[in-house]
Order: C-alpha cells, then sequence, then structure tokens
C-alpha cells in the first residue's frame, strides 16, 4: 500500500499531499503518516467530503499517527471539493433556508443562493479588541462577540490567541455557541491550538487548517477583521 510521509510538515502541507495524490492516482486505498492530532481530523474532514474515508488510525506514538484511507466513491464530483466540504456539509447556517432543506444540497441551488447572499467572514487573531488596555480589550470583545448575532455571518475563523476564545468558558463561548446555533460555522486552527497546549481543550468548533482558512478568506464577499 502506498505511504505518504507527511511528518514534520507544517499545516496545511499534509492536506495538500492527500489532495494532490487522491486527484493524481485516484487510489482505492493509501496510508498517510502526520506527527500531531490536528492532522489526523483535518485529513480525515477532507477525505469524507472527497468520496475518501479515513478507515482506521493506528497511533504509534505522541508523534506519529498512520491513516488508512480508502475511497468509498468513485471520487467524481463536479463539485469543486472545496465548496463541496466547506458550504455544504459542514455549513448548517444552509439549513435556515427552505430550499436546501427541501432539495438537499443541490448545487445549482447552492450557486443560486450565493448570488443572492453576502458571505460575511469574521477573522479573529487575538482575545482582546484593540491595543492598549488588555482589560478593556476583553470587555470589547466580549461586546463584539455578542453584537455577532446582529447581522448575517457566514463563518468566523480563530487563529492564533483567537482559539482561546474557543476554550474558555464564560460570555465569549456563549456567543460563539448563540452564534453557532443560528448556523454560523466557527473555524478554530488546529495548529494553533496546539502550539498553546489547547487542542484538548476546545469546547466549540471544527478545528480547521491553513488550507481552509485561505480559501474561506478568498471566497468570502466581505472578510471583518476588528
Amino acid at each position: 500500500m502506498h505511504k505518504i510521509d507527511c511528518k514534520g510538515l507544517a499545516c496545511p502541507q499534509p492536506v495538500i499531499n492527500c489532495r494532490d495524490y487522491i486527484e493524481a492516482h485516484k487510489p482505492n486505498e493509501f496510508q498517510i503518516i502526520v506527527d500531531n492530532a490536528p492532522a489526523v481530523e483535518n485529513i480525515t474532514r477532507f477525505t469524507e467530503n472527497n468520496g475518501y474515508k479515513v478507515e482506521n488510525v493506528d497511533k504509534i506514538n505522541e508523534k506519529e499517527y498512520v491513516l488508512t484511507i480508502v475511497c468509498t466513491s468513485d471520487a467524481k464530483n463536479d463539485v469543486p471539493h472545496f465548496e463541496r466540504s466547506a458550504f455544504f456539509t459542514d455549513t448548517p447556517i444552509f439549513t435556515k433556508v427552505p430550499m436546501f432543506k427541501e432539495l438537499a444540497e443541490n448545487y445549482e441551488d447552492y450557486l443560486a443562493f450565493t448570488k443572492e447572499y453576502s458571505k460575511t467572514v469574521i477573522f479573529l487573531s487575538t482575545d482582546l479588541l484593540g491595543h492598549g488596555d488588555d482589560e478593556l480589550g476583553a470587555k470589547l470583545m466580549e461586546n463584539f462577540l455578542a453584537s455577532l448575532a446582529e447581522i448575517n455571518i457566514w463563518q468566523i475563523i480563530l487563529v492564533n490567541g483567537g482559539v482561546r476564545l474557543a476554550t474558555k468558558e464564560g460570555k465569549n463561548l456563549e456567543s460563539l455557541r448563540k452564534l453557532e446555533k443560528m448556523g454560523v460555522k466557527i473555524n478554530v486552527c488546529g495548529a494553533c491550538l496546539n502550539h498553546y497546549g489547547l487542542y484538548d481543550q476546545k469546547k466549540i468548533g471544527e478545528t480547521t487548517n491553513m488550507l481552509d482558512i485561505v480559501t474561506m478568506l478568498d471566497t468570502a464577499d466581505k472578510v471583518i477583521r476588528p
């Protein structure tokens, strides 16, 4: 069985290597070796949205995971892989629109939807708002997140210190949970969680990688970075 060794590679290279191998070879099965849990989660999500699945994960030690990936379909789909993963199965905001409940994620209806509705992304790289006084910055962030429910948000991206917002109980987490219930997708940088030792403390959102983050920013109609 073909093996792709991605140990030591920074995010999002393991996902890119997985994608490139699938697109080039359309294999029935193969294995990927990675050295961190976020990479396992990101590859699992990517394969599930591209006609494959992670059939087995062997945890050799804290720095080595072997993922066995098998094909679950012919892997032929006219929907671009990122749109299929990020806009359909992963994004509950579309369940608020009757046509998506009735027509079960039809791609043509998705295209019609995106022409009518704006895709606004909130990009947060810190758990404080502004510079000068950290106590004030913390309160301003609480107010900011609480106010987001008043506007139409597509996705929220948390990177660097912003991932702390997804790990600590309190007003910020309550606001994020409210937004998630409204259909807003919360994306939490896996490499950032790992860096701060917070991977196991994430309480909300989906662990994501830099490839998805960059693509979301490129696809968005508007990006708000306070």
